[in-house]
């Protein structure tokens, strides 16, 4: 069961720059740590407006899939859910057409599993499991 929208994923190449950019938008935004995902090749942190997150994540250099993108189509490129069960959600969503592209445990969510899938319009869906 999904449970809540946590953040929306902005690919950008140097995540200072966008937390200033984005300082001018909100000035009392707050900022998590930056995060270093070595398991998506990605350092990520999270600028708050109210409840919701922009979660800005920048690829590790010109070689991973992730800066291919951000070469192509810059910006925002996916939307992160909260889930209770993630294998069940993953099944659930795999019967309804959704792609799994990959699982990993993420520092960014207290080492917590996550899942990027694909949906049926080719958007990117991360499920964050909450216990």
């Amino acid at each position: 069961m999904i449970l809540s929208v946590h953040h929306v994923g902005c690919l950008v190449p140097n995540i200072e720059e966008a937390i200033a950019d984005y300082r001018i938008l909100h000035p009392s935004g707050t900022v998590s740590e930056i995060f270093d995902i070595a398991a998506q090749q990605v350092k990520v942190c999270f600028f708050a407006i109210g409840a919701m997150n922009i979660e800005f994540v920048a690829p590790y250099g010109a070689e991973t899939f992730l800066y291919k993108i951000l070469q192509k189509t810059p910006g925002f490129y996916h939307i992160g859910v909260y889930t209770s069960d993630i294998k069940e959600e993953i099944a659930r969503l795999e019967k309804e057409g959704y792609r799994l592209i990959n699982q990993f445990r993420s520092s960014a969510f207290n080492d917590n599993y996550c899942a990027f899938l694909l949906n049926n319009e080719r958007h990117m869906i991360e499920l964050i499991e909450m216990r």
